[in-house]
């Protein structure tokens, strides 16, 4: 009997303290809400930092941090999780008009995505990589309910949607290359960052580049990458001063 009541105020205890912690996680996100419509946006980002330090990353927090960085004039902060966001929820609007406003406030006007290109980044690499799983693996079983079923009507149906998922598959695959891409691309976060010739301390600088503008890296070298911008201009930039558009990315 007493090791009965002793487990059940255990379980109590564990019970209160979990409602208490999930309650100040809670609270961290709304304090940072409040402070933010108050006007304090380094409160507002010190709350946000705390909650996915604590709790990981949500498309909905990285929009808030993106919001609070805008007005604060962190205008590489402010683009990088925007697309930190946009990369979590692809289809989300308000993600999307404000990462298009702050481009155009600042001058970082973007090259126009193609058509096609733009179909395939409808999902992130994980949405395209479960989609390719999926229709390869309902090919597979379609394929062997082909050879088991062997009624010409039924038969008929089962290639229609045989071919239906081969096809599918192979256009998740290709979804699933095209967000490789995303996988070398970064945001300059840095203010006053530049270009160099080469990818050394002492180098020269070739020209500047704005924070907030996104590059691509095409190699690496100890502490340097070389990034590529839309515009087609290249140089070497320091490492620490560009960072991954896929949250928790590492460009080294």
């Amino acid at each position: 009997m007493k090791k009965q009541i002793l487990f059940i105020v255990t379980a109590l205890i564990l019970a209160v303290c979990s409602i208490a912690v999930a309650g100040e996680k809670e609270g961290l996100f709304s304090q940072g809400n409040r402070a933010y419509v108050e006007g304090d946006y380094q409160k507002a980002l010190s709350c946000y930092q705390q909650v996915m330090e604590q709790e990981g990353i949500s498309s909905s927090l990285l929009y808030n941090m993106a919001n609070a960085y805008y007005h604060t004039r962190d205008i590489g902060n402010a683009v990088l999780y925007y697309e930190r966001a946009l990369y979590l929820d692809p289809d989300n609007l308000d993600i999307q008009k404000n990462l298009a406003m702050t481009r155009k406030d600042f001058g970082l006007m973007e090259k126009n995505t193609d058509g096609w290109e733009h179909y395939f980044h409808f999902l992130n690499l994980n949405g395209w990589t479960w989609l390719a799983s999926a229709s390869l693996t309902v090919f597979c079983l379609i394929f062997l309910l082909r050879g088991l079923y062997r009624k010409p009507g039924r038969n008929r149906v089962l290639r229609v949607l045989s071919v239906a998922a081969l096809c599918l598959s192979l256009v998740s695959g290709i979804g699933v290359l095209s967000q490789y891409e995303w996988m070398d691309r970064g945001i300059v976060t840095a203010k006053d960052a530049s270009l160099l010739v080469s990818p050394f301390d002492t180098a020269s600088k070739s020209s500047a580049i704005k924070d907030g503008r996104m590059v691509r890296i095409a190699k690496r070298y100890k502490d340097y990458l070389l990034v590529k911008e839309s515009t087609g201009e290249s140089g070497w930039i320091a490492r620490k001063d560009v960072k991954s558009v896929i949250p928790g990315g590492d460009l080294g």
